[in-house]
């Protein structure tokens, strides 16, 4: 079996979220939301129940992440001193009033994101031992 790693499958890592996770026995990523817990045992924990039937946490990316590793990459020297010192909780507000200001920033965000979540989720499946492949 292989996890296929399509646009799908990305919008299911991104913004932090924390409800997916993977299923070893059939190679999907799910909701937790719609698993049934009625089988779960009351002395087990629900996370200790999810990885007793075969489940693991999936990657979670947020946006902070990726918009980060995007001023890494393009931004001059300058740029990346100033957003080094801005905190999380003010981070991508700032990111958007200096996206439009500075040239370096305004081209390619979206083709970055894309590449980076899928490298990102190429290095979980090769950590978690899950085999993959890229569909699109």
């Amino acid at each position: 079996m292989e996890l296929i790693i399509n646009s799908e499958l990305l919008k299911k890592c991104g913004g932090g979220s924390s409800e997916y996770w993977f299923s070893y026995n059939n190679y999907s990523v799910i909701n937790i939301r719609d698993l049934d817990t009625g089988n779960k045992p009351d002395d087990i924990g629900l996370t200790a129940y999810y990885v007793s039937i075969g489940l693991i946490p999936f990657i979670t990316i947020s946006n902070e992440e990726i918009i980060r590793a995007f001023v890494r990459k393009k931004a001059s020297a300058k740029l990346k001193s100033i957003f080094d010192r801005i905190s999380s909780d003010k981070f991508i507000e700032y990111f958007w009033k200096y996206y439009n200001a500075y040239p370096e920033l305004e081209s390619g965000l979206d083709e970055f994101a894309s590449e980076y979540s899928r490298n990102k989720v190429a290095e979980w499946c090769e950590g978690n031992n899950v085999n993959y492949r890229f569909a699109d």
